[in-house]
């Protein structure tokens, strides 16, 4: 069996002309039953996040076509249905608002929009009795430092979007892997972690960069380079990375000692469900599944959800934008690649970049070469024009900084503790809900 092309084939097994291509969003959140005490994930005798999933899941209508899933540490995830346009997304978001806004407000649960648990720890939360989460705390304990805090204390916003071809796929995903780190600079939401103030530090970029070296991370640090053989360099690389679980006949996870590769021959009849499941086991910023999965981004502050989607789509969607990133980045070394993703661990758009030019400068580049994607993806599309999804929000963070930095900005003028802080300026309850 030629086990890289099986992969590559599932990869590219739904690929759409370039007219139908669709994205889909993926937002997840923080739940509270009081202030700061995160809704227990497993039911215990008080309202959990278990139920809360049961609740909200079961509130949806026919005409819905989102969904839900729960994450490790109760982290309540929103999934889209695809869809072309970003406006047919906020509507789906919207809804979904309607429906967490009831629940929250007939259990009294709060809500903060960051990406990172402030105050709490990973041994505060409890995590989720599902035997896959198990597997993967089990490892991750071993493989890196932060791994419970990824679990257990992130937030994230990820955007999967449609391959048009094999070209497609492999442009798409080395423009995206270059341009993670400025993405996640740009978007940073983690102002806060274990009481104390992140001050230039991009956090869920550190926790994610010291989860497992060896399935996290840029797709450069793993030797993936040539822009016009991404998919089939994926292929190969996928099959060498240790298996954190398999599922068994019943549906269940069980433990599996071995790579990916060995994983998906052990069953020969499985093997189309078992690359299924290898492709969902890589956690790098950017990954292949039947589509493009970009995960570098972190949950935003509540009414930008979907900006950082619009900023993607712009750069990486629209034909003639994305060949001019395609051009700039193909001029990066990979040394100036590496050292940019080294560079993500800090905020300062001051940092020098690609080419000698500060981070900064490079984001004013992507800023306006975004919004001329999405005016371009409005007339290709005939689409009501996305650019207010973005617009906004991106001239405030170009020019105060991410939210990282201006919410820390906003808690030293408060002058109070950081407990009061987010309960008086953060902290979403019924009592305050618009």
């Amino acid at each position: 069996m030629n086990l890289e092309r099986n992969i590559k084939n599932e990869i590219l097994s739904q690929t759409v002309s370039e007219k139908k291509r669709k994205v889909g969003i993926e937002v997840e959140g923080f739940y509270y039953e009081s202030p700061f005490v995160r809704l227990p994930v497993n039911k215990n005798g008080r309202y959990s996040a278990s139920a809360f999933y049961n609740d909200i899941s079961s509130a949806l209508c026919p005409e819905d076509t989102f969904s839900y899933s729960l994450e490790p540490g109760g982290q309540l995830e929103w999934a889209s249905a695809p869809a072309q346009s970003l406006w047919d997304i906020q509507e789906q978001f919207d809804r979904h608002r309607e429906y967490e806004a009831n629940i929250c407000n007939k259990h009294n649960i709060g809500r903060l929009y960051f990406s990172l648990e402030p105050l709490c720890s990973p041994e505060d939360i409890d995590l989720i009795k599902q035997n896959k989460y198990i597997l993967m705390h089990n490892l991750f304990t071993k493989t890196g430092t932060l791994g419970p805090w990824m679990m257990r204390n992130t937030t994230s916003v990820q955007v999967n979007i449609d391959f048009t071809s094999e070209i497609d796929a492999n442009e798409m995903a080395f423009v995206a892997d270059a341009i993670q780190p400025l993405y996640s600079i740009l978007f940073s939401n983690t102002p806060f972690m274990n009481g104390l103030p992140a001050n230039t530090q991009n956090l869920r970029w550190k926790i994610w960069e010291n989860t497992d070296p060896h399935r996290c991370g840029s797709l450069i640090s793993h030797g993936l380079t040539k822009p016009n053989q991404f998919v089939d360099d994926y292929s190969t690389w996928i099959q060498e990375v240790k298996t954190i679980f398999q599922y068994g006949s019943d549906g269940g996870a069980t433990h599996f000692d071995g790579t990916l590769g060995e994983m998906i021959l052990s069953e020969p009849a499985k093997v189309q469900e078992h690359i299924q499941s290898a492709l969902h086991q890589s956690f790098t910023h950017v990954r292949y599944k039947s589509i493009l999965e970009v995960r570098a981004g972190d949950r935003p502050p509540k009414g930008y959800e979907l900006s950082p989607a619009a900023f993607l789509l712009g750069l990486l969607t629209a034909r003639g934008v994305r060949e001019m990133i395609f051009g700039y980045v193909s001029n990066w070394s990979d040394n100036e690649r590496k050292q940019l993703n080294e560079s993500a661990h800090d905020l300062s758009f001051s940092n020098l970049g690609p080419g000698n030019k500060t981070i900064g400068d490079w984001l004013v580049v992507f800023a306006d070469l975004a919004l001329q994607g999405l005016d371009e993806r409005a007339s290709f599309f005939g689409l009501k024009n996305e650019r207010p999804l973005l617009e906004s929000i991106l001239e405030n963070l170009i020019n105060k900084g991410p939210k990282t930095i201006q919410i820390q900005k906003e808690f030293h003028k408060f002058g109070g503790s950081l407990h009061q802080f987010l309960l008086d300026y953060c902290f979403e309850t019924h009592s305050n809900t618009p």
